[in-house]
């Protein structure tokens, strides 16, 4: 059996650690951030997998470098913006990146700021929380708005990786508007019954519904920094 050529052999440049990234990125875009192993992801540079182990490390190693690599991407709201409009700014632009990129917001549930680029993130948030008067509570306030758009962002992603099977979910709770005797699921599927028709609608439904959640949170961190205030006066 003839061994294939090594790249310098065949008059190719040398991989680099930025273009196993780069191919990462593009199978987590295709396939998902689970949906790829390292034999695949050498088979995409035209590489044995010892390429990638050597550049850039395992499997953990890579998904971290598509982690930061997708977490960059989310820019960093100006600082003069008031701590709301700031939140509201970045978690906007938290689920227009992520949604690209199926698996990444699992990752940074599970895992939690573990990459540069969310630090810096970080200390700017808590930054702009502990100039509005949160105080000790700045970092925990910041972790409960920061959770829970990439909770959200993680369950409206793992909906959409099977359109189809979702598609029939939202149609059995439509269906539950015809229910006689429970108001509540009848109320319900009403209000699912329109939305039900195409993967479309649903989507759309999902931006208005992260959006309310969003401004949800933002009203109970609100809430807590005006028990805060009263707290200090009194």
């Amino acid at each position: 059996m003839t061994r294939p050529r090594s790249r310098a052999s065949a008059g190719l440049p040398p991989i680099t650690p930025d273009q196993v990234v780069d191919a990462a990125v593009r199978l987590t875009v295709r396939d998902g951030l689970e949906g790829w192993s390292i034999r695949q992801l050498a088979a995409e540079l035209g590489v044995g997998a010892a390429v990638v182990y050597h550049h850039v490390g395992d499997r953990q190693k890579v998904t971290m470098a598509v982690t930061e690599r997708v977490i960059a991407q989310v820019p960093v709201p100006g600082a003069d913006l008031a701590w709301r409009e700031w939140f509201g700014a970045l978690l906007a632009d938290v689920r227009k990146v992520a949604m690209h990129y199926h698996g990444i917001a699992r990752q940074m549930v599970l895992l939690g700021p573990v990459v540069p680029s969310a630090r810096e993130i970080i200390d700017e948030g808590v930054g702009v929380l502990k100039a509005a008067g949160f105080g000790d509570e700045s970092a925990t306030v910041y972790s409960y708005l920061v959770n829970t758009a990439f909770n959200l962002i993680a369950v409206e992603d793992d909906r959409n990786s099977r359109p189809e099977a979702r598609l029939e979910h939202a149609r059995m709770l439509a269906d539950l508007a015809d229910e006689p005797g429970n108001p509540g699921l009848a109320a319900m599927g009403e209000w699912l019954r329109e939305r039900s028709a195409d993967m479309g609608k649903l989507r759309a439904y999902d931006a208005e519904f992260y959006r309310y959640c969003v401004e949800r949170a933002l009203d109970g961190a609100q809430a807590r920094l005006t028990a805060i205030r009263r707290r200090r006066r009194g």
